[in-house]
């Protein structure tokens, strides 16, 4: 008796399982996905690198497309630094403001002020975003030259980009007798002493911060040579003339 019973109970259940599913209704357990008419497509901006300290910066444009609605609102924020805009079809420069299909948009900021350093800024367009950062060359400004012995000497600060340790190979050279020498130090030091090796060989170290001192006989410098060190491809003249 009791296994007859549950039986019909077995064969009882799956149906009032379709039944009370079928009785609910028309339930979105997933509801569709609406575009805002504010939405555009979703858009970036190519880094920059290299950039000079404490300058304007100014991205590639984009062009808006998606939207379904007239336009859309923009706006822009930044590092504490930037003053962070954006131009609209070459437009003014605004921080909010609106933007339609077609017109393209540019973001300039105010590059940071002191070397490796980036900078940030977010453009957003309806509820889109996205960042343009450019970095500062990782090489400061070099001091006023002074004279060592028979040297011209002059010296600056290499950091790698935000502080984080990376590989650099650096190169001398100048456009006369190839005279030209360097030595890499620790941050702190004012004159490098007996213990410092200078040469014109090239290096290749990693590191978060080093200062570079350059040296080139006097004779040469005086003479109108340019003396030129190459930081991971790139040429920065070093003026030695005091």
């Amino acid at each position: 008796m009791k296994s007859s019973f549950f039986r019909a109970l077995l064969r009882t259940v799956p149906l009032l399982l379709v039944l009370g599913i079928a009785g609910c209704g028309d339930i979105e357990w997933f509801p569709p996905y609406v575009r805002q008419p504010t939405t555009p497509d979703s858009f970036s901006f190519q880094p920059k690198t290299n950039t000079e300290i404490s300058a304007p910066v100014t991205s590639d444009a984009i062009t808006v497309t998606g939207l379904t609605g007239a336009s859309s609102p923009v706006s822009i924020t930044g590092s504490a630094w930037s003053n962070s805009t954006f131009s609209i079809d070459g437009g003014a420069a605004a921080s909010s403001g609106s933007v339609s299909n077609g017109q393209k948009v540019t973001v300039t900021h105010t590059s940071a002020s002191t070397p490796g350093t980036s900078t940030v800024s977010t453009l957003t367009i309806g509820n889109v975003s996205a960042n343009f950062v450019s970095s500062t060359k990782i090489l400061g400004d070099f001091s006023t030259p002074v004279t060592v012995g028979s040297y011209l000497q002059a010296d600056a600060e290499i950091r790698s980009v935000d502080n984080i340790a990376a590989s650099h190979t650096i190169s001398i050279k100048d456009s006369a007798s190839g005279s030209a020498i360097f030595a890499l130090t620790e941050p702190g030091v004012v004159n490098p002493d007996s213990t410092v090796i200078f040469g014109s060989v090239t290096q290749t170290q990693t590191f978060i911060t080093k200062k570079i001192f350059v040296r080139n006989f006097t004779s040469v410098v005086n003479a109108g040579a340019t003396t030129t060190l190459t930081i991971d491809g790139i040429d920065y003249p070093v003026k030695l003339t005091p």
